[in-house]
């Protein structure tokens, strides 16, 4: 390959991630302020739920923020009872993370996570901070202050 062809192929791939991380910021991610009581974060199931033309259907991810983490928090919900709640930090170099589907993406370096937090490209090495969470019939609790390994 010469230095042309290199640079083109770089600048693709820049492009590519300038483009995952504006089209997670514009829009299609719902977003909600938890609900804080010292480490413990509350969001109501509601949030996951979508109607549109009379049907309900059900994200499979929402970001929560809170002012006791310093990055949100993306929180999946992988069955009706059962939810994964990652902080959106890398755990290559820090950077906040992007929401790509099923995945998280860092935007700096490329490292992907899945939806428990796993290491699935590098070069992150590390899994993300995975919290434990508990749910009733209309509440999500995030516990901030303990991790699932």
């Amino acid at each position: 390959m010469n230095r042309k062809d290199f640079l083109i192929s770089c600048g693709g791939l820049c492009a590519a991630f300038a483009g995952i991380s504006l089209v997670s910021s514009c829009g299609g991610i719902h977003q909600v302020q938890a609900t804080a009581a010292g480490a413990i974060l509350s969001v109501s199931k509601e949030e996951f739920k979508l109607v549109k033309d009379g049907q309900t259907n059900w994200r499979k991810m929402i970001l929560v923020r809170s002012a006791r983490t310093n990055f949100p928090i993306a929180l999946f919900r992988l069955s009706e009872s059962d939810y994964s709640a990652l902080l959106m930090e890398c755990t290559h170099q820090g950077c906040e993370l992007n929401p790509a589907g099923d995945f998280l993406v860092c935007p700096c370096h490329g490292s992907e996570f899945d939806k428990a937090g796993r290491v699935q490209n590098p070069p992150a090495e590390q899994n993300l901070k995975r919290f434990k969470t508990s749910s009733d019939e209309k509440t999500i609790t995030i516990h901030t202050d303990s991790y699932v390994s």
